[in-house]
């Protein structure tokens, strides 16, 4: 620097001067900053952490930090002295002091940018907003993933996130199940949100960042260090928006590394696997030798073969991802090493926990479709059926029975035109829909659900499309003003099923809609993020006043703008029929067509209620008899045991004065017959006693007429 002065002050001619009295000025400027703010920068990826130690005589009061080009800061955090963090455009940042940094303290930010970047533009001011030092740029020092000081304010703040983070989603395994110090370990990630950065931590300890691919899985190695302790430890996994998930996993003593084996084992094999998640089978066998893997089914037919070697140690791994495109059900897996040979048992599983289908796919007008599958036992299930003009002409509710068999039937009478129809199957685990033909085959179609109504920010969604198989879908997401926010585009599997998660976190409060194409084909679905209850004077209709079992309820109302909302449905006695949530849009407009009246429904007066938090609102409607002939059983619960009194009542709209009703068994034999008289009033009723030694099972009640009306319920006896 002083050798730029006497240069300056030696020089001959006054431009030059000149120009290096300038480039004098700005070198000690620059010196300067580095003499009085020291800022040490690291990073990894998109992750940095700035250290500013302030080494003037200076109190620092504010630091601003921006980035050049078109990279972004997506979010920050600071320790707790600091606030602010004001954006713009999130290309700025400006942090200021709960008080000041002063001269010997040191601060810490932690940042994250939308991509990559090699330095960061920063200024320090005082309490007058006076310049201390810059603006410069300071490099990112780039680290390797295992070095754990590159995320040190996570693991300094790791104890707070986990008293207010939220239940973070997802299910992992370890390969092989046993983990010891100083040793590598596969970690298999499934459903944790699509294409999400994820921090993995030991204990207090940063191990590594990685990112999710678009089903939300990872696959990654683990490497737990020799000097680790012995015995249990917290193995943590967060996401970028604070959400964790905590278990516990005890780590063994170190393996003999010079220790080979010759032993042909299977080590680690999971029981079942289900769509999108990676299968991992380990095992030991002869050093630098070959293991092959034969799947087949149980009628031995051959689906695949694959081939792994072993490693100098005779450790072998065999990774690989479930396609929808495999046949579900039990395999036998057919593992082979020189001579030995040994065999295990796989069941792969739909990643849909509700699996169902129809008798047919194509009905005649009269026909009774019945409904068939499995499920979790015991749950609420309601069903829609939508004529082809996509308006719900069927509502019920029904409930699976305690070995999570699913079981419905209704009858396609005069009320079903030809065309397709869309079935759709919703639980509290999600929902999902088929197609069937009323005098045709179902034709093509694509059918968009979602399993919730209202989500919370930087939250995940999952979209469940029906869909011609093997076809391209294009999922946009829209804003209230039909804006585009998000396109994403993937390919239908071979079944035409599809789950696919959606990152929410880029959207704001509103409301949107998820819309799917293929071809000419479209559906869509709304949905709202960050919406809260509170909406202010609600005002509530429903499109009709008098309801028959079986009718679906359009409800419409107004009320405060972008609220959620819980519409409940009553009924004579108070109990809790259906209830959903929906949501006012920027108008105050709301309306749901998710509650209806059970086929089984009391006849009288129920009541909707709509509520936002303190305010509320409910109208009463009227159900009564269908004006159609037609029977209808009304039995109040599914599951019974022997010497219980089961009332058989219902409604039977015929010509008849009576109805006759059958017990049947699951070999469908008639095991019982009863007869009972229509009221007045169209009602029939009657007890029936489960007789003593009745076998365990499911059993079948049958009210029909003398002409052609019927109706049945399913019961289970324990």
């Amino acid at each position: 620097m002083n050798s730029m002065k006497r240069y300056s002050i030696g020089g001959i001619f006054t431009s030059l001067l000149l120009v290096f009295s300038i480039f004098t000025l700005l070198s000690i400027s620059a010196v300067s900053a580095e003499e009085v703010i020291s800022v040490n920068a690291e990073g990894y990826e998109n992750t940095v952490i700035m250290e500013f130690e302030n080494k003037s005589t200076s109190k620092i009061k504010t630091i601003k930090m921006w980035l050049g080009g078109e990279k972004t800061f997506k979010s920050f955090k600071t320790e707790h002295d600091w606030g602010g963090g004001e954006s713009s455009n999130g290309k700025l940042l400006i942090f200021t002091a709960t008080n000041t940094l002063n001269p010997g303290e040191s601060a810490k930010f932690g940042l994250i940018t939308s991509e990559k970047v090699n330095g960061i533009n920063w200024r320090a001011l005082d309490q007058n907003e006076e310049n201390i030092a810059g603006p410069t740029i300071v490099s990112i020092q780039e680290i390797s993933h295992a070095d754990s000081s590159y995320d040190l304010g996570e693991s300094e703040k790791l104890e707070e996130i986990k008293e207010t983070g939220s239940a973070l989603y997802g299910t992992k395994r370890f390969v092989p199940e046993k983990i010891r110090v100083d040793s590598d370990i596969r970690l298999v990630g499934n459903g944790f949100g699509s294409e999400n950065t994820l921090q993995l931590f030991l204990d207090d300890t940063v191990l590594k960042s990685v990112k999710t691919d678009e089903q939300g899985n990872f696959l990654t190695t683990v490497s737990i260090p020799a000097t680790y302790k012995i015995g249990p430890s917290e193995f943590i996994i967060k996401d970028d928006s604070g959400n964790f998930q905590s278990t516990i996993i005890n780590i063994e003593e170190a393996k003999n590394r010079f220790l080979k084996t010759s032993e042909f084992e299977i080590n680690s094999i999971p029981n079942e696997i289900r769509y999108d998640e990676t299968l991992t089978i380990s095992g030991s066998a002869y050093p630098q030798s070959a293991v092959i893997l034969v799947f087949e089914n149980l009628d031995r037919v051959l689906e695949k073969t694959r081939v792994v070697s072993t490693n100098t140690n005779g450790q072998w791994v065999f990774e690989e991802t479930i396609e929808r495109s495999e046949n579900l059900g039990e395999k036998y897996v057919i593992f082979q090493n020189n001579q030995q040979k040994t065999t295990q048992n796989i069941t792969i599983k739909s990643d849909y926990l509700m699996q169902f289908s129809t008798s047919a796919v194509r009905y005649n007008e009269g026909e009774t479709v019945s409904i068939s599958g499995t499920s979790e036992p015991n749950q609420s299930t309601t069903i829609w059926i939508k004529n082809p003009d996509k308006k719900i002409i069927h509502y019920d509710i029904f409930t699976t029975n305690a070995k999570g068999e699913l079981n419905y039937d209704f009858v396609t009478d005069d009320t079903f035109d030809t065309g397709t129809y869309t079935l759709i199957l919703k639980q509290d685990e999600g929902s999902d829909a088929i197609l069937f033909g009323i005098g045709q085959y179902p034709s093509k179609s694509v059918i968009t659900l979602m399993d919730k109504t209202n989500f919370s920010l930087n939250s995940k969604a999952i979209l469940n499309i029906l869909s011609p198989p093997l076809s391209k879908l294009t999922i946009t997401i829209l804003d209230s003003n039909d804006n585009i926010k998000i396109t994403e585009t993937i390919t239908s599997s071979s079944t035409g099923k599809n789950r696919h998660t959606l990152d929410l976190d880029d959207l704001s409060s509103g409301v949107f809609r998820a819309a799917v194409t293929t071809s000419n084909m479209q559906d869509s679905v709304k949905f709202s993020i960050g919406l809260e209850p509170g909406s202010g004077e609600i005002s509530l209709i429903a499109t009709r006043g008098n309801y028959s079992p079986g009718d679906s309820i359009l409800v419409i109302g107004n009320t405060g703008g972008n609220a959620r909302l819980t519409v409940t449905l009553l009924d004579p006695a108070g109990n809790i029929s259906a209830q959903t949530e929906t949501f006012s849009g920027s108008n105050g407009s709301f309306s749901t067509e998710n509650i209806g009246i059970p086929s089984n429904a009391e006849l009288g007066k129920w009541k909707i209620t709509a509520n936002s938090r303190l305010d509320s609102k409910s109208i009463d409607v009227i159900v009564s008899i269908p004006t159609d002939e037609g029977i209808t059983l009304q039995i109040e619960q599914a599951t019974f045991s022997v010497g219980d009194v089961i009332t058989i009542k219902g409604i039977a709209v015929v010509k008849t004065t009576s109805v006759d009703v059958e017990i049947i068994d699951r070999n469908g034999d008639v095991v019982a017959e009863l007869g009972t008289p229509i009221t007045s009033d169209n009602t029939f009723s009657l007890p029936w006693t489960v007789p003593m030694g009745f076998d365990i099972g499911t059993y079948t009640i049958k009210a029909h007429d003398t002409v052609q009306h019927s109706d049945s319920f399913e019961i289970f006896i324990e």
